[in-house]
């Protein structure tokens, strides 16, 4: 019990890190940026939505549709389930013209508690072949962080970063921006 308390703390910490930037406030999501590296940033965003924890869950973990409300996605896919608790997905990401559209494999791990749920996707690139109509994404993570509120409303975080290689510094910029707010706003759109 302690560890689980002590994990919660810590991520809890990490979510919340003082090098954070608020950079959008609109609708009731908050986007947030910070560096991760020197070429990378990362995104954080957050809402609250007015859902039980349990059906906010079940429309992120359903990846066979995550491209009908996910930024960009052109299709997705979940590649073979392991457990309860650890499957594998398969994005490909619509580009726009000149820029060839790009593709990443993820393995998808869910830890869940009585007041919260992670879902955290880490890009394993070598999982399947690659496709010679996309370039592979190779380094991406995305966490979703769920916590109960109420038995219907629902804190809803999302972390995310990705190092797609060959695009211009604008388009990444509007990328990192407008992605978090499309998805949690198309997710909000479904309750």
């Amino acid at each position: 019990m302690n560890v689980l308390i002590l994990l919660i703390s810590l991520s809890h910490s990490y979510f919340l890190s003082t090098e954070w930037e608020l950079k959008r406030d609109r609708n009731n999501i908050k986007v947030y940026l910070r560096e991760k590296n020197s070429f990378t940033q990362e995104y954080l965003a957050e809402t609250i939505i007015e859902s039980d924890l349990k059906s906010i869950y079940e429309i992120i973990i359903d990846y066979d549709t995550s491209h009908e409300w996910m930024y960009k996605l052109e299709s997705s896919k979940i590649i073979k389930k392991e457990t309860e608790n650890l499957l594998y997905v398969y994005f490909t990401v619509n580009m726009n013209w000149p820029l060839k559209k790009r593709d990443l494999v993820s393995d998808v791990k869910i830890t869940q508690g009585e007041d919260y749920i992670i879902i955290d996707l880490n890009s394993v690139p070598d999982y399947i072949e690659k496709d010679d109509n996309y370039i592979r994404i190779v380094d991406t993570r995305s966490v979703w962080n769920l916590s109960k509120i109420t038995s219907d409303k629902t804190k809803v975080t999302l972390q995310s970063y990705a190092v797609i290689d060959g695009l211009p510094s604008f388009i990444t910029d509007l990328f990192i921006l407008e992605s978090p707010m499309y998805s949690m706003t198309k997710l909000r759109e479904k309750f």
